[in-house]
């Protein structure tokens, strides 16, 4: 389970879909998404590049819509 909360006001309840047999690939769906309309779903891809950086990738699907990307973010720890 993931739980976020969002500075708008947003609260997503996620549950794991997908977790990669080398573990460096995390998805989660949500089941929840506070604020918003439950036919609304949203998506959170999590993929570590290395111990020092990962990515990260947030998708929602508007009501019997698929997947579309919103955000995407890279993410390196400065040494």
């Amino acid at each position: 389970m993931l739980r976020q909360f969002h500075v708008e006001g947003f609260v997503n309840e996620y549950a794991a879909e997908e977790i990669s047999p080398d573990g460096k690939t995390l998805r989660f769906v949500t089941e929840r998404i506070e604020n918003i309309p439950d036919v609304w779903r949203g998506r959170e891809t999590y993929k570590v590049v290395n111990q020092d950086e990962y990515s990260e990738v947030f998708e929602l699907a508007p009501p019997q819509k698929d997947f579309q990307l919103y955000s995407a973010s890279h993410w390196k720890r400065v040494k």
